[in-house]
């Protein structure tokens, strides 16, 4: 219940209401607590396990083994505060979560390019300036999602991305997902993902891909513990680098939107040499940027200075071609997905968590509530007890009159 529901106090009424079970939302709160502690101890244990094998390590092979493999990583935030200080909110800051989705995918090869031309939705320019806007926002420090709303004058666009008929027989389809979550660091995120991959079959499938966004940390996960699997960059961020460097250089409308189809559709081709070679010729007309002092907001060649990093440095992850000839997805937005469901219970206007263990907890929670693989119920169901409890006793046996 307090997985679902968007707070404890919600999940106490609901529990009284449904089962007739008046607990206190301070008790839900100690048994979440107490709960995902244990879930998160017993992923660590995984994780140790699978980190401190032999090398090399020997991957875990499934009954069937799997076409498709896919691991998608994404950052998310939710308001913290420091533990320990009593009633109320005390320091309150942000925490960055790390999430991860691992999807086993069905797939298919093609000979040549299943769909060389940009997506319709690419092509809406209401939707992709939502879109920028939407990422955009979550990426600023301290402000909430604004994007959940759904526009109408977007659902065309939006249902053109999703794809049909032709334009989506090449896209790869998830048969079964599980997720993990975390307040920790990179570094030991990296091991947790790599012992969930490993517990599902992962090192062994037909076909291998990692998706992420420009954040370095996620290459360094996937060069450290996924370096078979093929590492694509989220194409949605190169619409939103696409975009945004050509609102920078022209102030028109008209021809602003045309400059951004022709680098957006460059780099969905393959061509991003192409881009990257004129993004430079802009930067040469517009002159550098003065030594020692901070360009002003919204500097253009700030702007452009900041695309041209993130296409080169991202440049080899950029095959789109190649990965939908493979059958490989391109964006990431099942990891924008998963994030945006555990946002809906761990961020929110004065919701906090507290620092170490209840932050984790809840994190646990959520994401073992919305993995396909029922792990929260199969857990409770099979926690470790209390011996005084009356499930580690056999019932007594009937005696005959």
């Amino acid at each position: 219940m307090v997985a679902v529901t968007s707070s404890y106090d919600i999940a106490a009424t609901a529990l009284d209401v449904v089962s007739e079970l008046p607990v206190s939302s301070r008790q839900i709160n100690k048994l979440a607590t107490a709960i995902g502690t244990e879930m998160a101890s017993d992923r660590d244990a995984r994780t140790r396990q699978y980190v401190e094998q032999p090398l090399p390590r020997k991957a875990t092979e499934v009954d069937v083994r799997l076409d498709l493999a896919a691991v998608f990583c994404d950052g998310g935030r939710m308001r913290t505060r420091r533990e320990g200080q009593g009633v109320g909110v005390h320091e309150p800051h942000w925490r960055e979560t790390k999430n991860a989705g691992f999807h086993r995918m069905r797939s298919q090869t093609f000979d040549e390019d299943p769909q060389a031309e940009l997506p319709e939705c690419f092509r809406n320019q209401a939707y992709v300036e939502k879109l920028v806007k939407g990422l955009k926002s979550v990426k600023n420090e301290g402000r909430e999602d604004d994007t959940a709303s759904s526009d109408p004058r977007d659902e065309a666009a939006e249902s053109a991305c999703a794809g049909d008929g032709k334009s989506s027989s090449w896209k790869p389809e998830t048969m079964f997902r599980t997720c993990v979550s975390s307040l920790a660091d990179s570094a030991t995120f990296g091991p947790m993902m790599a012992a969930e991959a490993d517990r599902r079959g992962f090192y062994t499938a037909v076909k291998q891909a990692f998706l992420g966004d420009g954040l370095a940390y996620n290459w360094t996960i996937q060069r450290r513990w996924f370096p078979t699997f093929t590492a694509i960059a989220d194409f949605v961020h190169v619409v939103e680098y696409a975009y945004t460097a050509s609102k920078a250089i022209h102030h028109d409308v008209a021809a602003r939107w045309q400059q951004y189809l022709t680098w957006v559709t460059a780099c969905w081709q393959g061509r991003v040499g192409d881009v990257i070679e004129e993004l430079r010729q802009w930067q040469a007309r517009l002159g550098p940027l003065a030594d020692g002092e901070p360009p002003p907001d919204g500097d253009p060649r700030s702007i452009l200075q900041s695309t041209v990093t993130y296409l080169t440095n991202n440049t080899p992850r950029m095959d789109y071609p190649r990965y939908r000839c493979n059958g490989l997805p391109v964006t990431s937005s099942q990891a924008e997905s998963l994030v945006k469901q555990i946002s809906k219970r761990v961020k929110g206007t004065e919701k906090f968590f507290n620092d170490g263990p209840a932050g984790e907890a809840i994190l646990q929670l959520r994401t073992a509530i919305i993995c396909d693989d029922a792990r929260l119920e199969t857990w409770i169901r099979t926690r470790p007890i209390s011996p005084f409890s009356p499930r580690c006793h056999a019932p007594p046996t009937k005696t005959s009159a």
